[in-house]
């Protein structure tokens, strides 16, 4: 009679001559670390973690070496975290004590990263303003909605992804 043999059985079978290579190794636990510090900085806005643990994690990665990429990965983690729309102050001042960029420079950024989006939004409701305006449809009581538009959306993504740009280009200055 046959033996009957569990998936994970079979799966070890055929993989046990396999291995990584070193430069696999390294990438992966590059990734790794990575998500370490996005979940790390994530815990921190949610109030799950004090500045002081995340200083204690970067000290551990100081003494293993891996000081400059781990302040890396910190750095863009907290520029992805960056919202042009809400209240960053306290963005600001996590990325001011742990990067040690000054908070008025982030200010600034984000300032003009604003009045980029301001504007963009005011010309996608011009845009619907004039297009209601040629299908007949005019009045005080008319008012464009830029934020159902489907453009916006493709742009609020775009304008995200370059505000976190912009941002991580002022903590690294």
């Amino acid at each position: 009679m046959a033996e009957i043999k569990s998936t994970i059985e079979l799966i070890m079978e055929r993989t046990k001559n396999l291995s990584a290579s070193t430069e696999e190794r390294e990438a992966w636990h590059r990734r790794e670390r990575e998500k370490h510090f996005r979940s790390l900085v994530q815990r921190l806005l949610d109030y799950s973690l004090t500045l002081d643990d995340v200083k204690d994690e970067l000290e551990k990665e100081k003494k293993s070496g891996r000081a400059a990429e781990a302040l890396g990965h910190l750095k863009n983690a907290l520029a992805a975290h960056v919202d042009p729309d809400s209240d960053n102050e306290r963005l600001l001042r996590i990325v001011n004590e742990l990067a040690g960029t000054p908070e008025e420079r982030l200010r600034q950024v984000l300032r003009s990263c604003q009045a980029e989006s301001s504007a963009k939004q005011t010309a996608l409701a011009e845009r619907q303003r004039a297009e209601l305006e040629s299908s007949g449809i005019a009045g005080s009581a008319v008012l464009p909605n830029p934020e159902a538009d489907p453009q916006w959306q493709t742009l609020k993504e775009e304008l995200q992804a370059a505000v976190a740009k912009r941002f991580l280009g002022a903590i690294n200055s």
